[in-house]
């Protein structure tokens, strides 16, 4: 009888630590609220999973990037 007791004080001793293991992986790796969405514009053109939204905001990152590096001087 004590037998049992203890592997299920051992089983709800693993289900806490797994619980607490995975809100602590939530909390740390979660966005924040204050977080922008980043984008990864590779196959931006290409991609049907990419809205024209989204196509639209990487060519303007694009742009910009672009300007930026034409005024580096060389």
């Amino acid at each position: 009888m004590q037998d049992s007791t203890l592997r299920e004080n051992i089983e709800i001793g693993v289900v806490i630590v797994a619980a607490i293991f995975a809100f602590l992986v939530m909390f740390f790796f979660a966005p924040k609220k204050g977080d922008g969405i980043k984008i990864d514009c590779t196959w931006s053109e290409i991609s049907p999973d990419f809205t024209n939204e989204m196509r639209q905001a990487c060519r303007q990152a694009r742009a910009q990037n672009f300007q930026k590096d034409l005024q580096k001087p060389k």
